[in-house]
C-alpha cells in the first residue's frame, strides 16, 4: 500500500517529469547541429575532438600585402640646420617611405547635356544624337552603379546609402531616389539574370541552399542555386520542388548538392548530400553524449577514404556506413540520427560516379551566408517588388564576382 503523502510526491514527480521533456523538446528547436549561431540560447562548450592545434600551420609561408607602386614622388630637403641654422649641403643618405592616401571627398560633376534632334531631308525621319546617359535618369552610370553596389555589395540600409553619398560627394539623395535608382539597375539586368539561369540548367551540378527571410511580415525563403561560374538568388513563400524545377527546369540531367530536405529527393534521385552537414551534426552529437564520439570518428574516417585519391569501392563504403548506423540505432540519443544517415545512404557518395561533384555543399553555403548577413542588417523587405531588384542585382553581383569581373564596371556597361 502506498500512503497518500507518497502518492502525491510520484503524481508531483510524474509531472516535472513531463515538464522537463516538454522543456528539452522545445530546446532541441534551438540548439541542435543546425541551428543558426543567432539563435543558440546557451552557445554549448565544444570540445575539439579533433585535437588539431589552432593558428597558422608549420610550413605555411604566409600573407603579406603586395608593396604599391607609387604614382607621384616628392622629395623632403631641408636646407639649414633646425639647431645652429648653418646651410647643410648635400644629404648623406635618403630613405624612402611609400603612403597610400584616399583622396579628399569630391564634389559631384553637374553635367547638361543639350541632345540634337534632326530630320531627315531624305526619309523624313526623326534622328536623335546618341547619349552617353543612361535612359529616364537624371543621374549618371557612375552614379547609378556606386549606388547600387552601397546597397547590395557593401549591405548599407537605404539611410546609410544616402549619407555615405552625402559625405564622399556632396550628393543629397532621399531613401525613395535610392530605392528608384536599384529598381532601373535592376530592370536592366533582367537578361543577365536570366542567362545565369540558363547556364544553370545547363550545367552538369549544381548546389542548392535555402533559408528563411522575412517578406512584407511573412515568412518567405531565400534561396541560393551556384556552380562553379555563376550564382542565382531567388526568393520564394515555397520551400518546395517547385522553385527548384522554376530555376533548373523538370527536366534537369545534372547531380543537385544539397543538405537532406526532401525537396530535394523528391526532384531528382541525382543528389549528392553534404559531408560537412553530416561531420558537424556528428561532432554536435560527441560533444553531447559519449556514444557518439566512437561515431564521429568512423563517419570521419568513412570520409577521409572516400576523398583518398584510391578510395574503396562505392559499395564497400555502404557496407561500412551501414555498420555505424545499425551501432548508432543501439542508442537512444542516436537513432533519429541514424535514421538521417540511412535516408538515401546511397547519396553520400554520388560523388565518387562523377568527379566533378563535390562532397560537400560548401559552395551553397558560402553563396548563401553573404545573403544572411544582409538579411541580418536589413531585417525584412518590405514588398515583394523589392525581392524581385534583390534577387536580380545580387545575383549578377555574385556571378561577375565568381568570373573576376568587376562590378562596377559591369553594371556601367549595361547602363549606356
Amino acid at each position: 500500500m502506498v500512503c497518500d503523502d507518497c502518492k502525491i510526491l510520484l503524481e508531483r514527480l510524474e509531472k516535472a517529469e513531463r515538464r522537463i521533456e516538454e522543456l528539452e523538446k522545445k530546446l532541441a528547436q534551438y540548439e541542435n547541429a543546425n541551428t543558426p549561431s543567432s539563435r543558440i540560447i546557451f552557445p554549448p562548450r565544444i570540445i575539439n575532438l579533433d585535437k588539431k592545434k589552432p593558428g597558422q600551420k608549420e610550413g605555411h609561408d604566409g600573407m603579406t600585402r603586395a608593396k604599391p607602386v607609387p604614382t607621384m614622388s616628392i622629395e623632403l630637403i631641408e636646407e639649414k640646420c633646425p639647431h645652429c641654422k648653418s646651410k647643410l649641403g648635400e644629404p648623406f643618405k635618403t630613405v624612402s617611405k611609400v603612403i597610400e592616401e584616399i583622396p579628399e571627398p569630391q564634389p559631384i560633376m553637374v553635367t547638361e547635356y543639350k541632345i540634337n534632334h534632326y530630320k531627315c531631308k531624305k526619309c523624313n525621319k526623326e534622328i536623335v544624337a546618341q547619349s552617353p546617359i543612361p535612359e529616364q535618369s537624371n543621374f549618371g552610370a557612375n552614379t547609378l552603379a556606386h549606388v547600387t553596389l552601397l546597397k547590395f555589395d557593401d549591405r548599407l540600409p537605404l539611410k546609410k546609402v544616402c549619407s555615405a553619398l552625402e559625405r564622399q560627394f556632396n550628393l543629397d539623395i532621399s531613401s525613395a531616389t535610392v530605392f528608384d535608382i536599384t529598381r532601373r539597375v535592376s530592370d536592366k539586368l533582367h537578361p543577365e539574370y536570366n542567362s545565369i539561369k540558363t547556364s544553370l540548367r545547363r550545367s552538369k551540378s549544381v548546389n542548392i541552399d535555402e533559408t528563411g527571410m522575412r517578406v512584407g511580415g511573412f515568412n518567405f525563403h531565400l534561396w541560393v542555386f551556384t556552380t562553379k561560374k555563376v550564382a542565382l538568388y531567388i526568393i520564394r513563400k515555397s520551400r518546395g520542388k517547385n522553385v527548384i524545377e522554376e530555376v533548373l527546369g523538370k527536366n534537369y540531367k545534372g547531380v543537385i548538392g544539397s543538405d537532406g530536405w526532401a525537396s530535394y529527393s523528391s526532384y531528382t534521385d541525382k543528389i549528392q548530400r553534404c559531408w560537412a552537414h553530416l561531420l558537424r551534426e556528428a561532432k554536435y552529437l560527441a560533444n553531447e553524449h559519449d556514444s557518439a564520439k566512437s561515431l564521429y570518428e568512423g563517419l570521419k574516417k568513412i570520409y577521409e577514404k572516400a576523398t583518398d585519391k584510391k578510395p574503396p569501392s562505392k559499395n564497400d563504403l555502404i557496407i561500412e556506413m551501414r555498420q555505424w548506423i545499425d551501432y548508432a540505432q543501439c542508442y537512444k540519443e542516436l537513432r533519429k540520427f541514424a535514421i538521417t544517415i540511412g535516408n538515401g545512404i546511397e547519396h553520400w557518395f554520388t560523388f565518387l560516379d562523377y568527379k566533378y561533384v563535390e562532397p560537400t555543399n560548401n559552395r551553397a553555403e558560402r553563396a548563401l551566408r553573404e545573403m544572411v548577413i544582409q538579411r541580418k542588417i536589413i531585417g525584412t523587405l518590405r514588398n515583394e517588388k523589392g525581392t524581385t531588384i534583390m534577387e536580380r542585382i545580387v545575383s549578377c553581383i555574385a556571378t561577375w564576382k565568381q568570373k573576376g569581373l568587376n562590378p562596377f564596371n559591369e553594371i556601367k556597361a549595361r547602363l549606356c
